[in-house]
């Protein structure tokens, strides 16, 4: 399950990682700096797969999904959508 974030906040990664820490977040880059990006933040939701597929399906530019702080499991990595 998955929500829009109305206010559509602008941040770095990092500091959504720490406002959502409870879910994914899908954000929409300023530029390709992958390390730690700003942008938008698009959607946040309990399920990668939701938010990834969501990231393709609606062709975000420079979109990336990334996990808030508290989840216990690794992805391998970050996706990202060009």
């Amino acid at each position: 399950m998955y929500r829009r974030v109305d206010e559509c906040p602008h941040m770095t990664s990092t500091e959504a990682e720490v406002r959502y820490p409870d879910s994914f977040i899908l954000m929409q880059r300023d530029n390709r700096d992958i390390f730690d990006p700003t942008g938008n933040i698009l959607f946040i939701g309990d399920n990668f797969d939701e938010l990834f597929s969501l990231m393709m399906d609606d062709d975000i530019p420079l979109g990336l999904v990334i996990e808030g702080l508290n989840h216990q499991h690794s992805l391998g990595g970050i996706a990202v959508g060009e």
